[in-house]
């Protein structure tokens, strides 16, 4: 079918009078560069045991406690129940232990209002999951990982499902879809070199490791890569988050810069927290803005008192006592 002439004026009019709405931020940093959009298919990559699920699960909760978005979620390498003491326990930011039944139940009841879970106690085709995702009126669904889909996974075919995801999203919704990369991107030659500040760790995939090959990242409207050092003394509690496709970036988002990602503390497993920020608005929480003016003042409070600090210390150290005792006995031959 041909479109009729005119079938772009309304939108040319918007974005000229800037009336183009942009995407769905949190309120933190990650807003620079990732943003929840309409309409879209995005992908999401990752090495195994990253915290790629949980980046998505806090992802999808945070959105929907701060902008009402509701989420279907096919999670096949995960149990529901420990997918909802996830979300309940990021909820409340509270340790999951320490919550009153009253308060586990509250908090569940609240989290099926805005996740609905997709059995996943048997494989699909990619037809069968789009016939699941159409009985589910929501913003957004999650197909974690792709691998668990019953199809051939050849060049051909994974175009084919891609093309009917791209299709499912034009009604509206926005669909993620969670990958592996290939083998060779764990490899030997695939560790961070001599001489860097992770020597010997993992380094992040690239979008063209991903298993199942460019078709994925071709037809991705925005790349996601979650990685993790999770054998490193201190840095294992940061998810780093980059961004390495934004499709549309008129309406918010960037890619991160290279070897340069949003780093996310795992605080514990109550959510986490970016640059000292919890951008999750849970109920008598601060609002994220005043969290923001708050680790302002603390880090200027802080280099206030750095600069005291200096400032009172006497630059000419004290002679030791071993100084003052060889001044005292010191021989008159002595050559220097």
């Amino acid at each position: 079918m041909i479109l009729k002439d005119g079938h772009s004026t309304k939108y040319l009019e918007d974005y000229k009078n800037g009336l183009i709405p942009v995407g769905k931020g949190l309120g933190c940093q990650l807003d620079e560069y990732l943003l929840w959009k309409d309409s879209q298919l995005n992908l999401i990559l990752g090495h195994d045991n990253v915290g790629k699920t949980y980046f998505i699960e806090w992802y999808f909760l945070a959105n929907a406690v701060n902008n009402g978005l509701t989420s279907t979620i096919f999670m096949d390498e995960n149990y529901h129940g420990k997918v909802m003491r996830d979300l309940v326990q990021i909820y409340t930011g509270k340790n999951f232990k320490d919550l009153h039944y009253k308060e586990i139940r509250k908090a569940e009841m609240k989290v099926e209002y805005f996740f609905k879970f997709v059995d996943n106690s048997r494989r699909y085709t990619p037809e069968q999951m789009m016939d699941v995702f159409n009985q589910s009126n929501t913003d957004n669904y999650l197909i974690d990982p792709f691998n668990a889909l019953q199809t051939e996974m050849t060049y051909s075919a994974n175009y084919e499902m891609l093309n009917k995801f791209k299709m499912f999203t034009k009604t509206g919704k926005t669909m993620y879809i969670n990958a592996h990369p290939s083998s060779a991107s764990g490899r030997r030659n695939a560790i961070f070199p001599k001489g860097h500040e992770y020597v010997g760790h993992v380094m992040p995939p690239l979008k063209s490791d991903i298993e199942g090959g460019k078709a994925f990242p071709n037809k991705a409207d925005d790349f996601i890569v979650v990685h993790r050092l999770p054998q490193h003394p201190e840095m294992w509690k940061y998810t780093m988050v980059e961004v390495v496709k934004v499709k549309d970036t008129d309406t918010g988002g960037k890619c991160t810069r290279l070897d340069v990602p949003v780093l996310l503390d795992y605080n514990f497993g109550l959510g986490f927290k970016i640059n000292g920020i919890d951008p999750i608005q849970r109920p008598n929480m601060m609002p994220v803005q005043q969290q923001i003016e708050m680790q302002e003042i603390k880090e200027k409070e802080n280099s206030i008192k750095v600069a005291q600090a200096f400032a009172n210390v006497n630059l000419t150290p004290d002679k030791s006592t071993f100084e003052t005792e060889y001044e005292k006995n010191k021989p008159a031959d002595m050559p220097f």
